[in-house]
């Protein structure tokens, strides 16, 4: 089985377009849990949102109905966000993080391979020991957007 998946025009684009629109709004940015210390923010759980609504898109998504689908989070990362090489938790068996708008940032690296940062463009990873990833420090960029989905 392949562990990384590099995928475009992964959501239907009036969705991509109306979360864009949505995180220029007058929304409630949280810190990440675990990653204060970095320059990120999320949304993860916002009730009769388009939060919400990528959530239920991402619930119905056949592809991984075998897997139990734990939620979405939608990341807003500032122009001096990286991080270093690192493994997701033992819990994390598939994630999925799909870029959101087209901007001078850097992707996700896994090992010499980048994912390239672009619109309605990102990856699959089924997550293992070997699969070590991070975001190189190309600051200052133009920050990033985007949604990551796990499954278990």
């Amino acid at each position: 089985m392949t562990m990384l998946v590099e995928v475009e025009n992964f959501l239907p684009d009036k969705l991509v377009d109306e979360l864009v629109k949505f995180s220029k709004g007058n929304v409630p940015w949280e810190l990440q849990e675990k990653q204060e210390h970095l320059p990120r923010r999320k949304i993860s759980l916002l009730l009769e949102s388009l939060i919400e609504t990528t959530h239920n898109w991402f619930a119905q998504c056949s592809m991984f109905s075998h897997l139990n689908f734990i939620g979405i989070t939608l990341w807003k990362d500032f122009t001096d966000f990286w991080i270093n090489v690192h493994l997701d938790n033992d819990s994390v068996k598939v994630a999925r993080q799909i870029y959101l708008d087209n901007r001078n940032s850097p992707g996700t690296q896994f090992g010499d391979r980048m994912i390239k940062y672009g619109r309605n463009r990102g990856y699959i990873m089924y997550n293992n020991p070997n699969m070590l990833h991070g975001v190189p420090d190309m600051t200052p960029h133009e920050g990033r957007l985007s949604v990551y989905a796990l499954f278990n």
